[in-house]
């Protein structure tokens, strides 16, 4: 058996990594929590802003990893909820055009009466800069059809509510 040593020293006995080895700090962390329920009917392509969340870097090389949960549902209309996420205003992370399929950073397909989906994604950006920068998560659908947040359908007694988020963590070097 190979025994593994690093910087002359057995595995056992070192307490930290080397200083020319780079290591991620996490240096701040933000988060915009929507527990409300709500509904949307969007004619195609239309985007409406539902979560933000506002970030300061600390330096132009920190780099912000943003995350989200966002929770639909929908009834026998198929309304074909999707996301997009963008920084100050401008996409950042959306598939490319395929035929007359919408981009999106995500999407839930056909949901069933009475059930909530949920769209998660995260992305690591270098927005270069240490002014404030404002993440947004904005929903789309399809024709005008009704679709949910945070609950399955209209009916207020239909099994559970949920919520969705948008986090925003500053990582330096």
């Amino acid at each position: 058996m190979a025994i593994t040593r690093l910087n002359n020293n057995s595995i056992t006995s070192v307490t930290a990594l080397p200083s020319a080895i780079p290591t991620g700090k996490v240096l701040q962390v933000v988060q915009t929590i929507d527990k409300d329920q709500g509904s949307w009917s969007l004619a195609t392509d239309t985007l409406s802003t539902w979560m933000t969340v506002n970030i300061t870097p600390s330096s132009t090389s920190s780099k912000i990893l943003v995350r989200f949960d966002a929770y639909f549902g929908g009834q026998s209309t198929k309304p074909y909820p999707y996301v997009v996420l963008r920084r100050n205003g401008s996409d950042i992370y959306r598939g490319n055009t395929a035929g007359s399929r919408k981009n999106a950073t995500g999407a839930v397909g056909y949901i069933v009466f009475e059930d909530v989906q949920c769209i998660s994604n995260e992305f690591l950006d270098s927005p270069s800069s240490t002014s404030q920068v404002s993440y947004t998560l904005n929903v789309a659908g399809f024709d005008g059809r009704t679709f949910y947040k945070n609950i399955p359908d209209a009916n207020g007694t239909a099994h559970t509510t949920s919520c969705s988020q948008i986090t925003a963590m500053e990582i330096g070097a």
